[in-house]
């Protein structure tokens, strides 16, 4: 049974870009590429870099009306950075399933599955 480290994660925006919808002409962040800065949490002098990376927001799907909307204008890295933390944020075990094969080279197999119920044991 393969097992996977668990990693801390930064994650720095290097490219936003945006695209303009018809609906209210507002311009909307349509993806990003940014830099995943880690390193290993049980060992922190084994640090990772991974750069060019992307994420793809679903910005037809945006709600421009609500009070938590932000103009495009109005979009700093700071934002951009808690919208990544959100995504990952429900996906720890695959953004460490990356990293840990960035890391080792390590990639599961049905030969040596990963316990999802104890991955990092």
């Amino acid at each position: 049974m393969a097992t996977l480290k668990r990693y801390t994660a930064t994650f720095t925006p290097n490219v936003i870009k945006s695209k303009q919808i018809v609906e209210g002409g507002k311009e909307l962040v349509s993806e990003v590429e940014y830099t995943i800065n880690a390193y290993e949490t049980a060992n922190s002098s084994n640090t990772l870099t991974v750069t060019k990376q992307n994420i793809t927001f679903n910005y037809l799907t945006k709600d421009t009306t609500s009070e938590d909307f932000v103009e495009i204008d109005d979009v700093t890295d700071s934002i951009v950075e808690g919208w990544i933390d959100e995504h990952f944020s429900t996906r720890e075990l695959e953004l460490n399933a990356f990293l840990t094969y960035i890391d080792t080279g390590f990639v599961s197999s049905l030969e040596d599955d990963i316990d999802l119920t104890d991955p990092y044991r």
